[in-house]
């Protein structure tokens, strides 16, 4: 009876469903808190998007930013699924930031348990658990419930290559299918989640795998480049080229290397300690590598070369985007959860220490992520900021804020589009100019400009300036 009682609790704590449903569980909290969290100024690209599907044009084809100037401000950016998703979300249940978060949080929860079932096949069921749980408290965790593609996109290729296994196992063409739609869908959204494919090369080069189910899946899986390919080379040049809204800033290798080594001590923090976020889940990845390599266990070792090269190739594409974002070590994170995973299951046979060491670097990694479960106080002033514009700014009429170039946070706030600038509204004859192609108002962040402007200023408090600026 008590050997009984022992298996059954395993079997219980083990369970890789439990594990997903607790992440799941855990980041709920404050599910509703808008995208002023680690990284506003992804989100509210991605929202302001979204924003302007509402607002502006439902064309899936026209995605909008709201730091357009006078322009239409059509963007070329990922394949905008997610957003639209956001969007349609938005119509059914109304604008709230829960819609956002719920959706990402729901999708990378399915792409833990895709990843699980992969890894199982890689390994074993014990490291398959271990290595779930690893991705799962990564950066993933706080990432995954983020107004972005990037754990989204990873999570979608997850799902596919889960059924593409599954086609080759049992030969049903619906999963063929599956495995091109999700898989299609996952590299369009986020063009470097094609380093997750290479999960799927030891089945594919495997000499025992079927011939013709091979075949077929090297052609899906080459169909879904393909389209990944015509969206980013073809549509995202023409989209820059004729709306003049890029947001893709890619290097030459020899660029890229060089602002990589000018940055090494951010490529190398990529990598350690923000990838696994927790320090003992990276001493057990090096331990999982180097037991790989002792063990000469192929399907690890070449899936970790064939995974690292892909990743390399779009680290020297993204240069200095790599070194300086820390979610662009997301599509690794799953093979250095596999590591993990294979090093604890490998380095450890004892149930009950395993249970114990996946305890610890679940509870280091969640205590580490928790603080992005609030608003920073220095941020939480952008929440009164629409109120503020309502009372000042007719609703369909363009302004200028001073949130830096490019940042489009204060102008999602203010709930409005336009300009924004890091520090030219000081020149008053270019607002000037401005205001006859739609300029009318400028909203001013006072901890970043302390003067004040030569136009009618209709409010002003301890954090913002409103003037007019275009003349009556």
């Amino acid at each position: 009876m008590p050997n009984l009682n022992t298996e059954k609790i395993k079997t219980i704590l083990f369970d890789v469903r439990l594990w997903i449903l607790v992440l799941f569980l855990i980041r709920l909290e404050n599910i509703d808190l808008p995208a002023l969290d680690e990284h506003a100024w992804r989100q509210t690209i991605t929202l302001g998007v979204v924003r302007s599907y509402m607002e502006v044009d439902a064309n899936f084809f026209h995605p909008r930013t709201v730091i357009c100037d006078s322009r239409g401000g059509i963007l070329a950016q990922e394949f905008p699924l997610y957003n639209y998703l956001v969007f349609l979300m938005w119509k059914v249940f109304g604008v709230h930031n829960w819609c956002f978060r719920l959706l990402s949080l729901t999708v990378a929860s399915f792409g833990l348990f895709a990843f699980s079932k992969i890894v199982r096949r890689l390994t074993d069921e014990r490291a398959a658990l271990f290595a779930t749980v690893m991705f799962g408290v990564s950066i993933a965790f706080t990432y995954g419930r983020k107004a972005m593609p990037d754990v989204f996109a990873v999570s979608l290729v997850l799902m596919g290559i889960n059924w593409g296994w599954q086609y080759l196992e049992e030969k049903k063409r619906w999963q063929l299918a599956l495995f091109f739609v999700f898989s299609a869908l996952g590299l369009l959204c986020k063009m470097p989640a094609a380093c997750v494919m290479a999960l799927f090369v030891w089945p594919v080069l495997n000499r025992e795998t079927d011939n013709r189910a091979r075949l077929r899946i090297i052609g899906a899986g080459a169909l879904a480049t393909a389209l990944m390919a015509a969206w980013y080379f073809i549509w995202v040049p023409w989209a820059e080229k004729t709306y003049g809204f890029p947001l893709f800033y890619p290097q030459s290798f020899a660029e890229g290397w060089k602002q990589l080594v000018d940055m090494k001590d951010h490529t190398i923090e990529r990598f350690y300690p923000i990838a696994l976020t927790s320090k003992i889940a990276f001493g057990f990845c090096v331990i999982g590598l180097a037991l790989a390599a002792w063990k000469k266990n192929r399907p690890v070792l070449v899936t970790f070369g064939v995974y690292s090269a892909v990743l390399f190739f779009f680290m020297l594409k993204a240069g200095i985007s790599f070194a300086g974002h820390v979610y662009y070590v997301i599509p690794y994170v799953p093979m250095m959860a596999l590591l993990t995973g294979y090093g604890l299951s490998q380095a450890i046979r004892s149930w009950v220490v395993q249970f114990l060491v996946i305890t610890a670097i679940a509870t280091e990694a969640i205590y580490f992520h928790k603080t992005d479960f609030f608003i920073p106080w220095q941020d939480q002033k952008y929440l009164k900021l629409e109120k503020i514009t309502d009372a000042y700014v007719p609703k369909d009429s363009r302004i200028l804020v001073n949130n830096l170039d490019g940042n489009p946070m204060m102008m999602y706030f203010a709930h409005r589009r336009g300009w924004t600038v890091t520090d030219r509204m000081k020149d008053t004859v270019w607002l000037n100019g401005e205001a006859t192609v739609g300029l009318h108002y400028a909203i001013i962040e006072r901890s970043r400009w302390r003067d004040s402007l030569p136009y009618p200023k209709l409010y002003e408090d301890n954090e913002f300036q409103i003037y007019k600026i275009k003349k009556d």
